[in-house]
């Protein structure tokens, strides 16, 4: 190369390579700056070009060391999986624990079939009568006391 024809061919950048880091790619010359901007990666973390190992995962990159739950910080390894929620990965652990929605009984995470009622989520099983620990599963009538769920018996309703 002439130095003066030892640019960098980005669209009108030209700046002269000859005292800086070169980079070549389809056979075109491009400076540090425009070679990153137009083939390198951003972390979705950090916002900083990939120059490495680079984690895709949720239609993002990563800096492997970025790529880590949002709840604990743990980074992810390859024999982890992770779980999305609002665009963020979380581990299995930290998904169930603040992400998957409390039982109203026992306020332990719901993680198979749900039940609403008074205005709450419960597990199938703990949605009974505070009273005597009946079952609604199926098509029983509750009444709503201080936001527990108790059954006509309990309440003092007969079946007539």
């Amino acid at each position: 190369y002439h130095e003066d024809h030892f640019t960098c061919t980005h669209r009108q950048c030209g700046v002269s390579l000859a005292t800086q880091t070169v980079f070549t790619k389809n056979g075109q010359l491009y400076c540090d700056q425009h070679y990153k901007e137009n083939f390198l990666p951003k972390c979705a973390k950090c916002e900083e070009y990939i120059t490495e190992a680079c984690v895709k995962a949720m239609d993002l990159s990563w800096h492997p060391e970025h790529f880590q739950c949002y709840g604990c910080l743990v980074q992810f390894s390859g024999s982890m999986s992770y779980r999305e929620k609002d665009s963020h990965p979380y581990c299995d652990n930290c998904y169930t624990d603040t992400v998957l929605p409390k039982c109203g009984g026992c306020n332990k995470p719901i993680t198979d079939r749900v039940m609403k009622a008074l205005d709450t989520k419960w597990h199938v099983t703990c949605f009974v009568c505070m009273e005597c620990k009946t079952t609604f599963e199926g098509s029983k009538n509750f009444y709503s006391v201080e936001g527990q769920p108790v059954c006509g018996p309990c309440y003092g309703v007969t079946d007539q």
